[in-house]
């Protein structure tokens, strides 16, 4: 320590000071008491000259940083922990104010709470507080703004004791970081288990639809082909029948007909088994996707198929899924119109389309569309489009239903292309 130091103790007899090897000195007379209250209370008071040198030595062992202002709010005394948070040597710092260092928007701030700590002539806290280093980083700052007094009770000083929580701020800011990732990362988790939950209820749905579809497929099929047959026995037994007759017997079997795409529809639906998936050129698709249809003469079919790279789905499965596509068209067109077959290649995936002109689908029955028993046909059961669906998803591919360009409805297949290896 430098310089020559002598400090006193007036309440050292009053608190039973030992010397090194001595006797404790013996406790004051109780009348003594009150002049020894007296001393201590002026010995606790800060003395009119400080000893700068020896104040500067003790708070220069603190890791906190400190410093000291005057009434003028200029800084008088500052610690080495100050010195190196702010960057700025003490010299420096002396005799000058926040405004010569800081940030205006800071500097005003610094100010508002030195004047309100000066006026309440108490302790002020600054939880937080930001602060900018001579290197333009900023600290975030818990501040304690104590009032430093005279041996008469007027304060002359503002001491500051600083705790840099920038440290701490950035761990609540990683805590903060983390913990919405958590949170983000269970949200997702939960959407995949939701998600996971209503698959697996519709596959037991599924499973039980179909056990129910194939049991009814067998005990329906049997009398409707006997109906068939009988009508087809009345038309041979009766050669020449009033035209009544004729177009009760059209009926039967126009019934019989749709009775059995009914359950067909219904079992397509439920037994969607898995793809057997290959490498098939997309030309190939516009060809089964009419092959054994018969279109009515007044049906336009145009095909827009330039060269495009192979996909690889199922053919077999993604034939039923574009006939019954072509079929809720052709329904939809009864009064004549053109039906389009289309297909790009966009990406990793071919798109193909299937355009009509029909009467389109009313806004109210779209947005339900992919629901079971939900139709655009009247007469349908409302099976083929979300089974043609299914199927599509099985090859690992979507199928979706966009505006079209001119009245009508459009749907719209995303195959996968072919990788190298599979092709």
């Amino acid at each position: 320590m430098r310089g020559r130091q002598h400090w006193t103790c007036p309440a050292r007899r009053a608190c039973g000071y030992a010397r090194a090897g001595a006797e404790p000195w013996p406790s004051p007379p109780r009348e003594d008491a009150a002049a020894m209250n007296a001393v201590d209370a002026r010995a606790m008071s800060i003395p009119r000259e400080l000893d700068k040198e020896f104040l500067s030595e003790v708070i220069d062992h603190i890791a906190h940083p400190i410093f000291v202002k005057d009434r003028e709010f200029r800084f008088v005394l500052l610690n080495r922990a100050m010195e190196a948070m702010l960057g700025i040597p003490r010299a420096e710092m002396l005799g000058h104010t926040d405004y010569d260092f800081f940030p205006k928007e800071q500097a005003d701030w610094f100010r508002e709470k030195d004047v309100e700590m000066f006026t309440l002539g108490q302790r002020v806290e600054i939880t937080e507080e930001p602060i900018t280093d001579k290197q333009g980083h900023r600290h975030t700052l818990s501040t304690s703004k104590v009032p430093l007094r005279d041996a008469s009770g007027v304060i002359t000083h503002l001491v500051g004791i600083i705790h840099d929580i920038t440290p701490l701020k950035r761990a609540e800011e990683a805590l903060r970081e983390v913990t919405s990732a958590l949170e983000l990362r269970v949200q997702e988790r939960t959407t995949d288990l939701l998600e996971a939950q209503t698959e697996l209820v519709r596959r037991e749905r599924l499973a039980v639809i179909g056990l129910f579809a194939g049991t009814l497929a067998h005990q329906i099929r049997n009398p409707l082909g006997s109906i068939k047959n009988a009508a087809y026995l009345v038309q041979l037994a009766i050669p020449t029948m009033d035209d009544d007759l004729r177009r009760a017997l059209a009926i039967i079997q126009d019934e019989v007909a749709r009775a059995n795409q009914i359950i067909t529809d219904l079992v397509d639906y439920a037994r969607v088994s898995s793809a057997q998936r290959r490498v098939v050129p997309v030309d190939l698709l516009m060809e089964i996707a009419l092959s054994g249809l018969e279109l009515p003469a007044n049906i336009t079919t145009r095909i827009e198929c330039p060269p495009l790279p192979k996909v690889f789905v199922d053919p077999a499965q993604l034939q039923r899924a574009l006939q019954k596509l072509v079929k809720n068209a052709l329904q939809s067109m009864a009064g004549g119109g053109t039906l389009t077959l289309s297909a790009r290649a966009e990406g990793d995936a071919v798109f193909f389309a299937v355009t009509d002109t029909g009467k389109g689908i009313p806004d109210d029955v779209r947005s339900r569309l992919f629901e079971p028993l939900v139709s655009g046909n009247p007469g349908s059961l409302g099976l083929g489009l979300i089974t043609a669906r299914a199927l599509v998803e099985n090859q690992g591919g979507a199928l979706a239903l966009e505006k079209s360009d001119c009245e009508g409805t459009r749907v719209v297949l995303r195959l996968p292309i072919a990788e190298p290896a599979e092709a």
